[in-house]
């Protein structure tokens, strides 16, 4: 039976919050389990079966070669031992690759509309909370700036398609996403492009995250601010412990319901 973890009641905020940035990924969707190598593979299909429509002869084995491509990359980004850098791969450059060597050029409209539907697929695999979308309005009315620091190696313009899908975007003044910055949380040039963008001291930013050394550890030696939303069963208990965050929650909604309560932790315009 796992144990059943504690964390302190109360925060431990010490400076007023401006900006509040966010992590996508089982922090405002559930990611953990979903269906990546299946959805990849549905969609890696669907665009051979667009390029063929668009009159491109594709090798036999193209299909397989991309989705072998893919998954190298993916894997090898994702673990730190074959990572040591924290460099994320570049998604967009790979199609693109995949469509040079067919002869399928960006900027034909035909292709370009192939890749769209691709990365629309993809990026419906993870599916959002209840409540996400309340949260973040509520948190704008209040005056905070919106941020997304997240590590996600699908290209940047098709997880900001995705944020206009899901009417989220509207909420959103900046994003940071290790597609866009070649780097992945905990590395220190993912938290820089976040804080150029927040336009705040580093103290008054509040990152809300699920990894207990991406998003907290990481984010408090940059010096956020760092809430963790608390996700049992696939980190550690005691990773989740020793993260040591100013505040941990359940859902994010806790943290619309902190400031209406408290706004003393807002700052001042």
């Amino acid at each position: 039976m796992r144990t059943l973890i504690l964390m302190a009641p109360t925060h431990q905020l010490s400076t007023p919050i401006r900006t509040i940035t966010f992590d996508w990924g089982d922090t405002l969707v559930a990611n953990y389990g979903m269906p990546y190598g299946f959805v990849h593979q549905r969609a890696l299909h669907q665009l051979t079966l667009d390029l063929q429509a668009s009159g491109a002869l594709l090798p036999p084995d193209w299909e397989a070669s991309c989705a072998q491509q893919l998954h190298t990359l993916w894997v090898e980004s994702a673990q730190p031992d074959l990572n040591p850098e924290q460099r994320e791969f570049d998604y967009d450059a790979l199609i693109t690759s995949w469509l040079d060597a067919v002869n399928c050029q960006r900027g034909r409209p035909e292709i370009d509309a192939a890749v769209a539907t691709y990365a629309a697929t993809i990026t419906d695999t993870i599916c959002p909370f209840l409540g996400v979308l309340e949260t973040l309005r509520g948190l704008k009315d209040l005056g905070l700036r919106i941020g997304v620091l997240s590590h996600v190696p699908w290209p940047g313009w098709a997880c900001r398609a995705w944020w206009q899908r899901k009417g989220w975007a509207p909420y959103v003044d900046f994003y940071s996403l290790s597609s866009d910055v070649g780097f992945i949380k905990p590395h220190p040039a993912h938290y820089q492009h976040a804080l150029d963008q927040a336009g705040c001291a580093a103290a008054e930013i509040l990152h809300v995250g699920d990894h207990p050394e991406r998003d907290v550890v990481g984010g408090k030696a940059f010096g956020f601010q760092c809430a963790l939303k608390v996700t049992q069963g696939i980190y550690e208990d005691s990773a989740l412990l020793r993260s040591e965050p100013h505040i941990a929650i359940a859902h994010v909604q806790e943290l619309l319901e902190l400031f209406r309560a408290e706004p003393q932790l807002l700052a001042q315009p």
